[in-house]
């Protein structure tokens, strides 16, 4: 597929990027590494006029690539790469899922350059970066320039690649909860081929106290257009001791399986009970050393 020309336009802030998008309304994408991107215009599937990059902005705001805590959260700015998460120690520290999820993604040049908020931005059910944002309650930060809101993740990713953000929004980071005392955390997928998108994945945070889960956050994706939070089973962990929890886990409800040439329905829903069990599982051995 031949890519028709556009127009490169360079963004040294993302009041900038903003300002562009207004300018050139639905004819005009946003570029920072180009892993979410350049597939899609490679596969005629997106053909816009102008090309905003962001990547400079990072020059100018270097809170668009760092990574840090405070009062209880773990920020992340939009520029931060996929290998910078998976490696970093504040990150590791403060939410481990995050960096665990993160060496899965794609191959080594797709972690090299793929970017935090273009994952999120983007929106594929099937990356891991949403669902784990969507288990660990997290927040965005997005901006148009003018006035900056937060979202929930859960009400920020909508369907296959749609997403909450205005036409000028930008993420412009993520702020997720520190892990604390008592917690244990899985993050589980099945994909055809290393660094293939996964066909299902789970994600699993548990808190105990005195041997029985107090606190749980399931979720799912690669099953349907968006991360799924399963609260049918964190009712079912509540009070369950460590021994028992992964037993609980019954039929998966309300996940609305694709069907498509990667998996069938069926085998999506059995690959979603076989992972959430297991995630628990391993969320569970955790919680028992971190308690």
């Amino acid at each position: 597929m031949f890519t028709r020309p556009f127009r490169f336009e360079r963004a040294n802030c993302f009041a900038d990027a903003s300002h562009l998008l207004r300018r050139y309304g639905e004819d005009a994408k946003v570029i920072a590494g180009g892993q979410s991107l350049m597939p899609l215009i490679n596969f005629g599937l997106a053909q816009p006029q102008v090309v905003i990059d962001i990547s400079p902005a990072a020059g100018r705001d270097g809170d668009l690539r760092s990574v840090g805590t405070t009062d209880g959260y773990l920020t992340v700015g939009a520029l931060v790469t996929h290998v910078q998460l998976a490696s970093d120690p504040v990150a590791a520290r403060a939410q481990p899922m995050l960096g665990a999820a993160a060496a899965l993604i794609g191959n080594t040049q797709v972690r090299n350059r793929g970017t935090l908020g273009g994952s999120l931005a983007h929106s594929d059910p099937a990356a891991e970066l949403p669902l784990v944002m969507v288990a660990l309650g997290a927040d965005y930060e997005v901006s148009n320039g003018i006035a900056t809101r937060s979202v929930p993740a859960n009400e920020f990713h909508l369907d296959f690649l749609t997403t909450s953000l205005e036409p000028d929004e930008l993420i412009v980071s993520a702020r997720v909860p520190t892990l604390g005392p008592g917690w244990g955390w899985s993050f589980q997928e099945v994909s055809r081929r290393d660094g293939d998108f996964a066909l299902v994945a789970a994600a699993v945070l548990v808190r105990t106290a005195v041997g029985m889960i107090v606190e749980s956050r399931v979720a799912v994706g690669g099953v349907c257009g968006r991360p799924r939070r399963l609260v049918d089973v964190e009712v079912e962990l509540s009070g369950a001791s460590l021994e028992e929890a992964a037993g609980r886990v019954g039929a998966i409800r309300g996940i609305e399986p694709v069907d498509d040439a990667n998996a069938s329905r069926e085998h999506r829903t059995h690959l979603a009970r076989v992972l959430v069990t297991r995630a628990i599982e391993d969320a569970c051995q955790r919680s028992a050393v971190a308690a």
